[in-house]
């Protein structure tokens, strides 16, 4: 569905865009990866039309260079920050764009159910939390039921319950065929969310392959905090004997466990499973830039 070929971009001397090649099929989910300033955004805005660039981009075959209108007839695209109309309420913004995009304000209805926002019809625009925002830009996306999706950071500003969120809604497009590439910086939701991974760093493709390898190539951890019922000994052992050996240490009151972001579940499993209750918790997320500097050293040392 979607084919981009040796995309390059300037701006003056800056390269934002080193010949980046890539391909998303029909039903598969293609995540951007990379710090601020990578390229994610540059990338997006390649494949949309919305920027000039060098090398081919195709839309289910259709040029965006050189046919931009009927390319993005084929796209839905939610950007980084989407611009909406504050006066206007949930139901007004939905079939406003309706008639722009010539669909029926049944459609309109349905996708805005479809986000969850069915019960905030009457809420305006400015008074939408950031959350409903995305979910909103989300459902102006699909209204014309394209065939391809472009995401820019989908998941910026959004709690731990609405990125849950947004991961259903990005796999249940999934499952009806769309293709999706998304931009993000949250590594922690790559293998949940995505099929295959594109790690940029300063424009270049630095990882491309399987999300599932992602976090298994770069060895840079989450952080799990875990304040626990007084039994810290006893989980220690518990918590390394499902992550890494020595992947613990106490901080004051808090255990802190260093591990792969696919082994938080197993660890809070493992401790309620030994009996052993947690008083409170927090999550400090794997870091993009030191994920990249890691396959970065990891690709020097297998040359």
């Amino acid at each position: 569905m979607l084919t981009v070929r040796e995309a390059r971009k300037r701006y003056g001397a800056n390269v934002a865009l080193d010949g980046v090649s890539f391909d998303v099929a029909g039903g598969a989910v293609l995540a951007v990866i990379g710090a601020n300033g990578a390229g994610k955004t540059t990338l997006l805005k390649c494949v949309v039309g919305l920027l000039r660039f060098e090398g081919q981009v195709l839309i289910d075959g259709v040029d965006v260079a050189r046919k931009g209108k009927q390319a993005r007839r084929l796209v839905g695209y939610v950007p980084q920050q989407p611009a909406l109309h504050g006066d206007l309420s949930v139901r007004e913004t939905s079939t406003f764009y309706a008639d722009l995009k010539g669909v029926a304000h049944t459609r309109a209805r349905e996708v805005v159910e479809w986000v969850g926002l069915g019960e905030h019809t009457e809420k305006r625009a400015d008074a939408l939390s950031g959350g409903m925002r995305q979910r909103l830009a989300l459902a102006l996306a699909m209204l014309a039921d394209p065939p391809l999706l472009v995401l820019d950071e989908p998941a910026s500003g959004l709690d731990v319950s609405a990125r849950l969120d947004l991961r259903r809604l990005v796999q249940e497009q999934r499952k009806a065929g769309k293709a999706i590439i998304l931009s993000t910086h949250w590594l922690e939701d790559v293998p949940y969310i995505a099929d295959d991974a594109l790690v940029l760093d300063r424009g270049q493709a630095v990882y491309q392959g399987a999300a599932k390898q992602l976090t298994a190539s770069a060895t840079v951890g989450s952080k799990l905090y875990l304040r626990l019922n007084g039994h810290g000994p006893d989980a220690t052992g518990v918590i390394e004997a499902t992550a890494a050996a020595g992947a613990v240490v106490r901080s004051g009151d808090w255990l802190v466990v260093t591990c792969k972001a696919e082994d938080k579940a197993q660890i809070v499993e493992a401790l309620f499973s030994a009996g052993i209750g947690i008083l409170d918790f927090r999550v400090e997320e794997a870091s993009v830039d030191d994920a990249v500097m890691d396959l970065q050293s990891a690709g020097r040392a297998a040359e």
